[in-house]
Formats: C-alpha cells, structure tokens, sequence
C-alpha cells in the first residue's frame, strides 16, 4: 500500500441523517502527513473538531484468548499479565483493550476475549501528532472495528451473518459479524498480487491460486458454522482492492456457491452523492470511512 493519508469530515445536513461530506487522499509520505492534514483542517475551518483516529492492522496486534475469570475491574491488569509471551510488544509497554465475544460463541462452552495490544509511546505520539494538526481526539480506533462499523450498515447485520474479505498484496482476512458483534477474524495467506494478469484470460497458476483462496475461506466460513454456532453465512462482501483491474467476485462465487459481492461503499455508506472517490483509491479510504461513521447505536 502506497504511503498517504485518508481524511474523511462527517457532518448533518439540514433535517438529514449525518453523512461523508468531504474525502480526500492525499499520497505524501509520513514525515510530510501532520503538516498536510492540519492545512486541510484550517482550510476547511475544522480546527477543534472531533477527531476518530484509526490505526492500521500494522500498527497493533489482536488476539484471540480465553477471558481471565476475574471481576470486571480486574480485567485488564489480568489480560496483561496472561498476554505475556503472546504479544510482540512487551505487555507493560503498551496500551490494552479488549472485545468480549458475545455470550453465545463457540455455543456458550468457552468464555473468550479478542485482545488488542498497541505500543505505548506509539499512542503518545499519535496523540502529539493530534494535538498539532489542532483537532480534539475523540476515539481511537482500530481496523477491525472500523470493519465492525461499515458492516453494521449491510442490511443482513441485524438478522444474519456478514462476512467481510479484505485483500492486501500478500494477506488477507476475513472477518465474520453478527448483530454488531465481530464473532471472528482469521488471517488469509493469499493476496490480490496472486491474482495479477498481463493479459484477459487467467492462467493456470490464478487458477490454482483461486482454488486456493476459496479453500481457505470455506474452512473459515465452517469453522463460523460448527464450532461458533453462529449458523451458515450466505454472502461474502468483497472489499475494494487496491489493484482496480482484478476481480475474483464470480470466480470465487462458483466455487463457493454462496453469494460473493463487491462491497461498494458509495452505495452502501452514507456519503454524500457528490462526493467523488476514485475506484482505484477506495481501500485506502476504508479505515477512515469505519471509524467516521461508528453508529450511535452500536455497543462499544
């Protein structure tokens, strides 16, 4: 992913729900991106506004453990402690929040907890960097809740399951919600670079590599099913790609043989209708687009 900065600006209009009035992405590399973001806050006359931070996947870490039984206030003391060994940043140096599963995962047998771990002084700065740009920093986010957020906007979250594919060049994830609630997120070892073409047909080796993220993904979707109980999902929203001229949605439609769509965020988000974001340039807008437009009514 090319380095930048995304910049969306939420805001009510007459007697309309809030939307995404302005957005912007902005390819300068980080050591240029305080400087830029805080032009863009005066230029629009938002110094002090409400700020959502999102931190990429690269800049935390999440796992999945079973929940210490301690007393609530208690918890995260203990989390830390249990997370020894499991985290790359040593756990008395970093910043720890955790995500309950719902009481009905893994059919009420297990008690468990996804753990996000940051580096202190990485927050610090990230802080700093706020406080520069001239902002009030409400929330800061992560990416797997930011994914949490847009799917709340699909209309199966209320009633069913959501499954949400995001492809990086080399990795991937999918992540599995129900009812406001992230259920599951599991790491894919293919990327979109698996899939580039230099001519209009597929080769043999997109092909295997097809069989191989469809694979992958059918034990994800199983594992949802059998040892979450959480039921079968029967769509799967492709996420935009970085690269814009792939497009693996039928292909892997066909080998799953449930619904594979593309998630188009224009569509399916509340941003305005003169608001113009480039195909191309759609992943990089995600992280900032989720953590934006975080429902009122969603729990944490």
């Amino acid at each position: 992913m090319k380095d930048g900065v995304a910049i969306c600006h939420k805001a009510k209009m007459a007697d309309q729900p809030e939307k995404i009035v302005r957005a912007e992405f902005a390819p300068v590399p980080p050591s240029e991106q305080v400087g830029y973001v805080r032009g863009w806050v005066a230029r629009y006359h938002l110094v002090n506004a409400d700020c959502y931070l999102v931190l990429p996947p690269n800049e935390y870490e999440l796992e999945l453990i079973e929940r210490p039984q301690v007393p609530d206030e208690e918890l995260l003391e203990a989390v830390r402690w249990r997370s020894k060994g499991l985290l790359s940043t040593p756990a008395a140096d970093a910043v720890i929040d955790v995500l309950p599963l719902p009481e009905d995962a893994y059919r009420g047998r297990m008690d468990m907890i996804y753990v996000a771990a940051v580096a202190s002084e990485h927050i610090r700065q990230r802080v700093k960097q706020i406080k520069q740009i001239g902002l009030d920093l409400k929330i800061i986010d992560i990416w797997h809740m930011a994914l949490r957020n847009m799917a709340l906007y699909l209309p199966e979250m209320e009633n069913g399951n959501v499954a949400l594919l995001e492809l990086h060049e080399n990795s991937g994830t999918i992540s599995m919600f129900s009812h406001q609630d992230m259920y599951l997120t599991r790491s894919i070892e293919l990327g979109f670079s698996s899939f580039l073409q230099t001519d209009d047909a597929f080769q043999l080796d997109d092909e295997v590599m097809l069989d191989r993220l469809a694979l992958d993904l059918q034990r994800s979707l199983d594992y949802y099913e059998s040892q979450l109980g959480k039921g079968v999902a029967t769509r799967i929203h492709l996420l935009p790609i970085e690269h814009d001229a792939i497009d693996i949605v039928t292909s892997l439609q066909d080998r799953l043989g449930i619904n594979v769509e593309s998630f188009e965020p224009q569509t399916i988000l509340p941003i305005h209708k003169e608001i113009e974001i480039p195909h191309d340039l759609l992943a990089y807008y995600l992280p900032v687009l989720g953590s934006v437009l975080r429902r009122s009514d969603a729990t944490s």
